[in-house]
């Protein structure tokens, strides 16, 4: 499945389930989808841009590769990089060049 920015238009704040590993998956929220900034995108490329998911908890897990499902999308797998926590949870973001 090739994922664009465009695929996540619709599912911003919707949940997607994380599978961390066998016997963890967990409810994260979409909450940004956001351009990147780089050099103009040549015809035929898919615009470059991030997405940035969060988890309740305070639990971190290592970037990975993590097999990903939404009532909308279904299922791909992402590589997630921890890039935060707050008193709301732990922000996991995914880059897509």
């Amino acid at each position: 499945m090739l994922l664009t920015k465009s695929s996540f238009d619709n599912t911003h704040n919707q949940e997607f389930t994380i599978q961390f590993d066998s016997q963890t998956s967990v409810i994260a929220h979409l909450i940004e989808i956001k351009s990147i900034n780089s050099q103009v995108v040549k015809t035929g490329q898919n615009e470059p841009f991030s997405l940035v998911f969060e988890i309740p908890g305070d639990c971190v897990y290592e970037q990975n590769t993590f097999q990903i499902h939404n009532k909308e999308l279904g299922g791909f797998a992402l590589f997630l990089v921890p890039i935060g926590a707050d008193e709301k949870g732990v922000r996991y973001e995914a880059v897509f060049t």
